[in-house]
């Protein structure tokens, strides 16, 4: 189960990482073109859009198997005892389960349909904007189940790496 959840986490920060740095490599190459040498390129800003979409849907998977994405803690919040918590943590990771289900369903539908249409700067079939929607889906429902094993079994998916900003502040 580890070795699962570790596999999606480092491959969805690894794809993550290379759209972010292709999005900033396009990006400054377009500014430089437009500004400095007055030829704005067509290419870049669709280029950095299809990234922009592996970026989003791929790195959510990363979030979703740390179970670090944005969330409301209704134990601190509304003072629930925790297995209230745990439940309402479990009908949550399942209604995200059944969206996620939706969106990788549509994306699947999708890609035969768009398959056969090409972007207009790159003349890359439209398509490669909807994998990034299926796999990041389908990563996603994965990370969702394996946390759900998790909280069944009492155990973390993986440790935590000590990320967040504000644990130093909150201990003084």
């Amino acid at each position: 189960m580890t070795l699962i959840a570790t596999l999606i986490a480092r491959g969805a920060i690894l794809i993550a990482g290379i759209a972010l740095t292709g999005i900033l490599a396009l990006v400054s190459a377009q500014i430089g073109m437009r500004v400095f040498i007055g030829q704005p390129l067509s290419w870049p800003d669709e280029l950095s859009r299809i990234l922009f979409i592996y970026l989003v849907f791929i790195g959510a998977a990363e979030t979703s198997v740390r179970h670090k994405h944005i969330a409301v803690n209704m134990q601190d919040t509304f003072g629930l005892p925790a297995a209230a918590d745990q439940v309402l943590d479990l009908i949550r990771m399942a209604l995200c389960i059944v969206v996620l289900a939706v969106i990788a369903w549509g994306a699947w539908q999708m890609v035969p349909v768009v398959s056969t249409m090409q972007l207009p700067a790159t003349k890359l079939k439209m398509s490669i904007m909807v994998y990034p929607v299926l796999i990041g889906s389908v990563a996603m429902i994965a990370a969702l189940a394996l946390n759900i094993v998790a909280l069944f079994t009492g155990r973390t998916l993986l440790p935590d790496e000590g990320d967040d900003p504000y644990a130093e502040a909150e201990g003084n």
